[in-house]
């Protein structure tokens, strides 16, 4: 097999080997070794993507019998991408090590794509409380493996938030960059952990009011950190847009991401605020001034009017990344990518949040929105995946043999 020396990433850490003294790589790769020395945490976002289909599936207004199957289904393929994808990530740290872990630290985009891992388990544990709890044959066992999963989950997520921006602040990685839209993932992130926090709260078969408050107490004090975070680091982006215009277009559908931030709290207020009111959770506990029935409906009415707010702006962006995607259309500069698997969880979580207005003000104007955008989201999904699987067969995704880490010798041979 033909080889090439490349640069060591552990000289990044602050080992002073020159690029000659680092390991040998293959030119040509098998395909197992081709796929996990390649892969990167953007991959989760199918998981994501299926997820958030699954959850608005089964709360869908318009409800049919196979829809809840459909729904089980969605979560069947979240589960098992996200048992593979997690099996493949670990092999990679495992196989490279240094290599892989400098690889993603040093790249500000595949580190703020990190952060989809802990909010793929995250959609997995509100599932796991929403859909397999409530069945027959799972019951509040699953609810008890849901709750524990969901703290886990808050745990990897606040853990990995703060990695991400100490290490972008450690090596100062911006100050020649422009940073990316993907940068709000994390925020995001621990947005999502309120959300799957109130749907657990909500919706887990049997869970106690006493097992129920401190997820929805932790889950506002999330909400707050991904409101707080984005709006710092909307304010740098929207900058960046202003001097640089919009991304190259092989990136132009990562400005969805923008939509995020605000449709997730939007989401998550609500239903932690339907949780404790609607869903009697503080009315059970009972405690101090705040953790009472009487609390609960004002809090509710106060999340309904700040989740319109954040709601509001989730559509402002949603329209202008809307207007970024035509204009590149128009240039003929678009072209399908695997960014384009950033357009439906952001816009499944403001989805989300239509959901919770149509029930909480018994709107059919929200119902009829919401339907139409879930009708949307899965073809999105079933497009995504067909040029996925195609790239992938050409060996142009995810398997590609020829190893872009090689390099050629001064006489040109590799």
């Amino acid at each position: 097999m033909v080889f090439a020396r490349i640069q060591d990433y552990g000289s990044r850490a602050g080992n002073n080997m020159s690029p000659d003294d680092g390991p040998y790589e293959p030119l040509n790769r098998s395909w197992f070794r081709a796929l996990v020395q390649d892969f990167t945490p953007i991959w989760f976002t199918w998981c994501m993507n299926a997820g958030i289909i699954a959850i608005l599936l089964h709360q869908l207004p318009y409800q049919f019998n196979s829809l809840h199957v459909l729904s089980t289904v969605a979560f069947l393929v979240d589960f098992v991408l996200f048992t593979i994808f997690s099996l493949i990530m670990i092999t990679r740290f495992i196989w490279f090590r240094r290599q892989a872990y400098y690889e993603i630290t040093d790249n500000i985009n595949d580190l703020a794509l990190g952060a989809c891992w802990p909010i793929a388990w995250q959609i997995i544990s509100s599932l796991v409380c929403l859909i397999v709890s409530n069945t027959y044959w799972g019951g509040h066992a699953f609810t008890i493996v849901g709750y524990v999963m969901w703290w886990i989950g808050t745990g990897w997520m606040v853990a990995y938030l703060l990695f991400a921006f100490l290490t972008l602040i450690r090596r100062h990685k911006t100050k020649d960059q422009k940073l990316p839209p993907t940068i709000v993932i994390p925020a995001v992130g621990v947005a999502t952990v309120a959300t799957t926090g109130g749907v657990i709260a909500s919706y887990a078969d049997g869970l106690s009011a006493r097992l129920a408050v401190p997820t929805i107490i932790v889950s506002y004090m999330c909400v707050g950190i991904g409101i707080f975070m984005a709006i710092f680091l909307y304010t740098i982006l929207l900058h960046g847009l202003f001097q640089d215009g919009w991304p190259v277009p092989d990136n132009i559908t990562s400005m969805w991401v923008f939509v995020a931030p605000m449709g997730q709290s939007a989401a998550a207020v609500q239903i932690l605020s339907s949780a404790a009111s609607t869903h009697g959770r503080f009315a059970g506990y009972n405690k101090g001034i705040f953790l009472t029935e009487s609390a609960a409906t004002p809090l509710s009415v106060a999340c309904i009017l700040l989740g319109l707010w954040m709601s509001g702006m989730g559509v402002i962006w949603a329209l202008i990344a809307f207007v970024a995607m035509m204009e590149k259309a128009w240039q003929g500069k678009l072209k399908w990518s695997l960014v384009w698997n950033s357009i439906i969880f952001p816009m499944g979580t403001l989805t989300t949040s239509f959901l919770l207005f149509s029930i909480e003000m018994d709107s059919p104007a929200f119902r009829v929105v919401t339907t139409a955008l879930v009708i949307l989201l899965v073809l999105v999904f079933f497009l995504n995946a067909f040029f996925a699987v195609w790239r992938i067969s050409k060996g142009e995704l995810l398997i590609v043999r020829k190893n872009p880490r090689a390099r050629r010798d001064e006489n040109g041979s590799t």
